[in-house]
């Protein structure tokens, strides 16, 4: 509570030094039937991953708007996050250096057969740990490290960052967004990048600007690898932009060839991939229906041939050095990113009636994504898709309409996008709250806040949100997961969702404490009832308790039904250890896992 009075103390500081934090139009709940307590529970319900102990008479304190004010300006000090996250080594890397630092375990491989540490022979039949022991030799001689290190960082700061963070309504985006450009942790080639990708392609723009969200995600490797853009070339006898530069026609009438720090055309390579031009509009920004063609997937497609990612390790390395030195040769580097201009596409395009003419390079690509960006089509199907997360499963369709406009008048500023549907009666109306079922990571999260747990090793959290349905990261199709209640609720997926809750409150979640005490200062209720009425208010402010508790108290007081789940949960393992809950961690499992706590 000290720690929560320090927060506040400093906030309203800020509030003083700036008063426009303090000023803001009223937000439109009271016209909805709510009074501030329950508009500062929905709020934090949507904007956060839930209320921790006393946040909701926090907000309160500090004002709803000027809340929602420093999370749209996402200032808010966050020394107890930044604590906890000092020894994740990777979040200070560059993306070039994490891509070397971490390797593909088959690039590891060949390196090692390269400098002759082991043979290609030795690699397929040499025994296990012995191959191992050797190739753990070779990556510490290098440098390298494995790359399940940097996946376990990965889970590691999204879960400590939704339950530690001040700056919730950054971590919330962060999530929606990832899920919208989605890339698949099963792809073996773009799992190296996916910890950059979030980092550098996803969380910077979450606030900022759709269009350099969207240019972003385009150039990072990880889904040039993932949408096989980065193996999209110009077709054997179409024309390609060094052969439009007349420096490049010089030294090929010379017999050079093209310019010396340009890389040979790749054999193997050659012909147009469209995925990435068909997940770009169907997908990324127009949605299904958006008014493209299969011929502007193909034109798109063009447009984007020569996007794709520098080679690892010392190759590419050297490779950027020398297009660094002749930079008129029309190539582009990026970090892990290149744009190679003999294996793009330089014919004219049509692209959604917009003639694009032939001789372009790496500019077609950022006009494409200027076009779409800009699409009325986009602004409704991004709008859409944020009422759907944020208000309910099947939101006014007059909400949608506003979203969009805002997105069009301020030039995809998503910022302006949020602060538009805080402001919106619809997100207050009565059928908006309690509409929308937590997805398992949404879950966890919100559970971990409401019992103020700490958090010493997530890896056991994160393996129990994939036994409820939501494996992080790992979500095969480019769609991303479905944000509907129907995807996330089923038989199967209850009985996970409630051992869970009822292994968190029992304390059996390896890596994690919780002090139910703590939470009602030590108090102990006289009996199950009276356990229920006080959790259920600590756990669940803004719900009527009496009939939630007459509800819940069958259930509570069934020592035998808790017994029954636990040892369920023990099954299925999972990281949890220990042994059956006592009747106060029982009470509070029920209540984490009741319906109204599994609802936002």
């Amino acid at each position: 509570m000290f720690m929560y009075r320090i927060s506040l103390a400093l906030l309203l500081l800020t509030a003083a030094a700036h008063p426009s934090l303090g000023q803001r139009d009223p937000l439109p709940y009271a016209a909805a039937g709510l009074g501030e307590r329950d508009a500062a529970v929905h709020l934090l319900n949507r904007f956060a991953y839930g209320p921790r102990p006393g946040d909701v008479d926090r907000v309160v304190a500090m004002g709803l708007e000027t809340w929602l004010t420093h999370q749209l300006a996402a200032d808010l000090p966050d020394e107890a996050l930044a604590t906890r996250l000092a020894s994740f080594e990777a979040l200070t890397m560059p993306a070039r250096e994490l891509s070397r630092t971490y390797p593909r375990p088959t690039y590891l491989r060949s390196r090692a057969v390269r400098d002759s540490v082991v043979t290609r022979e030795e690699t397929a039949s040499m025994d296990r740990e012995a191959l191992r022991k050797k190739m753990r030799a070779y990556m510490a001689e290098k440098g390298y490290r494995p790359l399940q290190a940097l996946l376990v960082e990965l889970y590691g700061q999204k879960l400590l960052r939704a339950r530690y963070s001040e700056n919730q309504l950054v971590e919330v985006l962060t999530d929606f967004w990832y899920n919208h450009f989605n890339v698949a942790l099963q792809d073996n080639q773009a799992r190296p990048y996916l910890f950059s990708y979030e980092r550098d392609a996803i969380r910077p723009y979450v606030l900022g600007s759709f269009r350099d969200m969207l240019g972003a995600t385009a150039r990072h490797p990880a889904m040039l690898l993932y949408l096989d853009n980065a193996r999209s070339t110009a077709g054997e006898d179409t024309p390609t932009t060094m052969a439009q530069r007349p420096w490049a026609r010089r030294r090929a009438r010379r017999g050079g060839g093209g310019d010396a720090a340009a890389p040979t055309r790749q054999p193997g390579r050659r012909g147009i991939n469209e995925n990435y031009a068909r997940e770009l509009m169907e997908l990324h920004t127009l949605g299904v229906g958006g008014g493209y063609t299969q011929q502007d997937v193909e034109q798109v497609a063009r447009a984007f041939t020569g996007w794709t990612v520098l080679p690892p390790g010392p190759e590419g390395d050297a490779l950027a050095n020398r297009i660094r030195q002749h930079p008129r040769a029309g190539f582009s580097v990026d970090g892990d990113f290149i744009f190679r201009a003999n294996l793009h596409d330089a014919t004219e395009k049509v692209i959604l009636g917009t003639v694009f003419p032939a001789g372009g390079g790496l500019e077609e690509g950022e006009r494409v994504l200027d076009l779409l960006a800009a699409h009325p089509a986009t602004a409704h199907y991004l709008a859409r898709k944020l009422a759907v997360r944020f208000v309910s499963d099947d939101p006014p369709p007059a909400l949608v309409d506003t979203l969009a406009a805002v997105f069009l008048d301020t030039g995809g500023d998503l910022r302006a996008v949020m602060r538009a549907l805080a402001y919106s009666p619809y997100f207050w109306a009565p059928a908006a709250r309690q509409a929308k079922i937590k997805a398992p990571f949404e879950l966890a999260a919100s559970a971990l806040r409401a019992l103020d747990a700490d958090i010493r090793d997530g890896r056991a959290v994160v393996r129990q949100i994939e036994a409820m349905g939501q494996p992080l990261y790992a979500y095969q199709a480019p769609t991303g997961f479905p944000d509907r209640a129907d995807f996330w609720i089923n038989t199967g997926t209850l009985v996970n969702r409630m051992n869970f809750a009822m292994a968190l409150a029992a304390g059996r979640v390896r890596g994690v404490r919780v002090d139910l005490g703590a939470l009602n200062r030590h108090r102990e209720p006289a009996d199950v009832e009276a356990a229920l009425t006080t959790y259920v208010g600590l756990l669940l402010p803004g719900v009527r308790v009496a009939p939630l508790v007459e509800q819940l108290l069958p259930v509570a007081a069934d020592p035998q039904w808790a017994e029954k789940l636990d040892a369920a949960g023990r099954k299925a393992d999972g990281g949890l250890a220990g042994s059956d809950p006592d009747a106060l961690a029982r009470v509070v499992g029920v209540i984490l896992g009741a319906p109204a706590f599994q609802r936002r």
